[in-house]
């Protein structure tokens, strides 16, 4: 069944082939970047790197193209939101949709898990391994690990929230607290703002792997105490599966804007 509407897609990485694929394979017309007649244009996950479209042209390069009756799909658009909205075009962040968020984290937490046994000498069943934060990706990364047979222990600020984790058979710190960071051998930090700094890592062991998935990293890179940083995790590990998630979640908001 063909539509009327007509996507371009701008910029972004593998994962834009697979949601451009959903979107055509639901009787969608594509055309190429600059389409004048598009009505649904779709940035990347994230939307903007810098003054640019994420892999791709300036932001200043999209105004001409956006007026009423357009709509913008793309992920994290606070930064341009209210240029783009001056514009009079319908702006859609599908990083706010919770079926969306609920989905891309499942695939981070898989990702990570896969970074950390590729990068570990030995298995997770029975290593000490440390989660920073008590989120989405946190609570999905920490079963993921416990299922492995990890000893996974969850650190976060609020005693609400350490209750829980200790009623779920995970081991409880405080985030921030260093006492006993040398017995882990992985630590994964989901937490958007500083956690540990250098210094601080410096007691963690010398093998132990540091991971860091948060859009703003919480982990202090170092010379002694690298930090692997895998933000944008889906997009590398699972592009297809990351990327068709991102198409299926732009056709269900496009089918609800229509009604």
């Amino acid at each position: 069944m063909e539509h009327d509407a007509q996507f371009t897609f701008i910029g972004g990485d593998r994962r834009m082939r697979w949601a451009m694929e959903e979107i055509w394979a639901a009787g969608y017309h594509i055309l190429p970047w600059p389409a004048t007649e598009a009505q649904c244009l779709v940035l990347p996950l994230p939307a903007f790197h810098a003054e640019n479209i994420n892999g791709g042209p300036a932001v200043t390069e999209l105004l001409p193209l956006l007026r009423p009756g357009v709509t913008v799909f793309g992920g994290l658009l606070d930064r341009y939101r209210d240029l783009l909205t001056s514009t009079g075009a319908k702006i859609l962040d599908y990083q706010q949709d919770e079926t969306f968020t609920a989905a891309n984290g499942e695939i981070t937490a898989e990702g990570a898990v896969s970074l950390a046994t590729s990068r570990l000498p030995v298995t997770l069943q029975g290593q000490a391994v440390l989660v920073c934060g008590w989120g989405r990706i946190g609570q999905l990364l920490a079963r993921k690990l416990q299922a492995l047979g990890a000893k996974v222990t969850v650190c976060a600020r609020k005693e609400r929230d350490l209750g829980l984790i200790r009623a779920m058979g995970y081991g409880a710190m405080v985030t921030g607290d260093t006492h006993g960071l040398g017995r882990f051998r992985a630590i994964f930090n989901t937490i958007p703002a500083p956690v540990y700094s250098a210094v601080e890592l410096m007691q963690a062991g010398e093998e132990c792997l540091l991971i860091d998935l948060a859009s703003v990293p919480g982990l202090e890179s170092s010379a002694l105490r690298p930090v692997v940083s895998a933000t944008g995790l889906p997009g590398s590990y699972a592009p297809e599966t990351a990327g068709r998630l991102i198409g299926r979640t732009i056709l269900r908001l496009a089918e609800a804007e229509r009604g």
